[in-house]
């Protein structure tokens, strides 16, 4: 099967089969030898994939067409850490904030109560009604291809890019709905981190696999980094150009190399070990605890009862009984 990067247009690089961690269904993955972005070989058509957001790809991986109140507690808890990220990229409050892929509407709802002028879009028919009818947000039910010219201050984009058949197409479209000066943000899985289950990293739904060298690469043309902390999941702050660059600034050959070797170097030690993955049931089986315990409330009451500190302070009770505390670690930014 023939292979075209879909950031840089190189034709050639290593290519191997890797299982679909949902299905086990096999998938031809290509890491690109000119920009180092590793994406899957065959790309679906935009829309087919169209299709699929909007009415298939919340049961395939949720199981339900609208969120648990569990999905609630754990999206309002990523929302609040999100927002921490903003604060210390530096993004002012009271701009006006577009979520792409926005969900059930929960980081909308606490973007707005921090002090955003925050809507959003999604595609999936479900989701995006849940978040008008449960937190009065405006969510428009759409992708981004829908996107006006300068329609946001910042625009704020949570594990979408992976999904989506251009990152490059993407990435230009953002910036001609951003403002001058404008800000975007994006959260995309690391593929360089230790902590996945060599059993769970290669997903159908996920086309492209970011380093943060690639996903300075793909915003590169239209955006120039603010902030990048990649500890865990890739968390990118950029600040709008003025005008896009001819081409993109690709990562050198030794970045391009050091993306090769850790593919190499992931497997079940490292994973066990490094990346903690022995005490991966134990986390678990705390987060079981605390979803148990969180009664009936509606879901706007789950999201006002939540802070950072609270989030912060996690584990509770049953962790530092078992195992002692350990508290979640929030990078400095670089």
């Amino acid at each position: 099967m023939s292979f075209r990067c879909r950031l840089c247009q190189q034709t050639f690089g290593d290519c191997w089969q890797a299982k679909d961690a949902k299905s086990g269904e096999m998938l031809g993955i290509v890491l690109c030898a000119g920009c180092g972005l590793v994406q899957q070989q065959s790309i679906p058509e935009s829309l087919q994939l169209a299709d699929y957001y909007s009415h298939h790809y919340r049961q395939d991986y949720k199981s339900t067409y609208a969120p648990r109140l569990k999905h609630v507690f754990r999206a309002g808890a990523a929302a609040l850490t999100r927002l921490a990220f903003m604060a210390r990229a530096g993004i002012p409050l009271g701009l006006r904030l577009l979520d792409v892929g926005a969900g059930g509407g929960e980081f909308c709802y606490l973007a707005g109560r921090a002090g955003y002028q925050a809507s959003g879009i999604e595609p999936n028919l479900g989701y995006s009604a849940f978040a008008r009818e449960q937190y009065a947000v405006g969510i428009v039910t759409t992708g981004v291809e829908s996107l006006g010219k300068e329609q946001a201050d910042v625009i704020t984009l949570f594990h979408v890019l992976e999904h989506l058949p251009d990152p490059g197409q993407a990435i230009s479209k953002l910036w001609e709905a951003l403002r001058p000066g404008g800000f975007l943000v994006i959260e995309v899985p690391n593929l360089h981190q230790n902590d996945a289950s060599p059993s769970n990293i290669y997903f159908k739904a996920h086309l492209f696999y970011f380093t943060r060298y690639s996903l300075l690469a793909a915003a590169s043309r239209h955006f120039e980094l603010l902030c990048m902390e990649d500890g865990g999941n890739l968390q990118i702050a950029l600040r709008r150009r003025a005008e896009p660059l001819a081409e993109p600034l690709l990562p050198t050959p030794a970045q391009v190399e050091i993306t090769r070797a850790r593919l190499r170097e992931k497997g079940w030690v490292e994973y066990l070990f490094a990346g903690r993955g022995l005490v991966k049931p134990l986390r678990r089986l705390e987060r079981l605890w605390g979803e148990a315990r969180l009664g009936r409330k509606a879901p706007r009451q789950l999201l006002d009862s939540l802070s950072l500190d609270d989030i912060q302070r996690r584990p509770h009770a049953l962790r530092l009984a078992l195992a002692g505390g350990v508290a979640i670690a929030l990078d400095a930014c670089t």
